[in-house]
């Protein structure tokens, strides 16, 4: 593996953050664009991706697509779902502080590992 994180579960953990990033981007693009006619939400996928470049063993390769979604219109042509991009946000941006705790963890290991343990308290 050719990542700057140094080990595969960094990396994954770095990949699924651009990617929720991306998601969450996504998701505030759709609902800025809420009542704007012809305006197509967009989907963002990642994590099938994500799982086949960790299954190769370099998560760096994930791709992140952004396809028009599927969803029907309404009469003005906008196919943006309010409630689900409000949950699809939500869900992001809880997934994505998982991730940054995970990290977080990850360095706390590192440091305790390189340093001792701290002696708070």
């Amino acid at each position: 593996m050719s990542s700057v994180y140094g080990d595969i579960a960094t990396s994954a953990i770095y990949q699924a953050m651009q990617g929720l990033w991306a998601e969450q981007q996504a998701s505030a693009n759709n609902i800025a664009n809420v009542n704007t006619p012809d305006f197509k939400a967009r989907d963002v996928n990642f994590e099938s991706s994500l799982a086949q470049a960790i299954a190769a063993g370099d998560p760096s390769q994930m791709q992140v697509t952004t396809p028009e979604s599927t969803a029907p219109a309404d009469q003005n042509g906008n196919n943006v779902d309010l409630a689900t991009e409000m949950v699809t946000s939500e869900k992001a941006g809880m997934q994505f502080q998982t991730m940054v705790d995970a990290m977080n963890a990850k360095f706390q290991l590192l440091s305790t590992a390189i340093n001792g343990p701290s002696s708070a308290g």
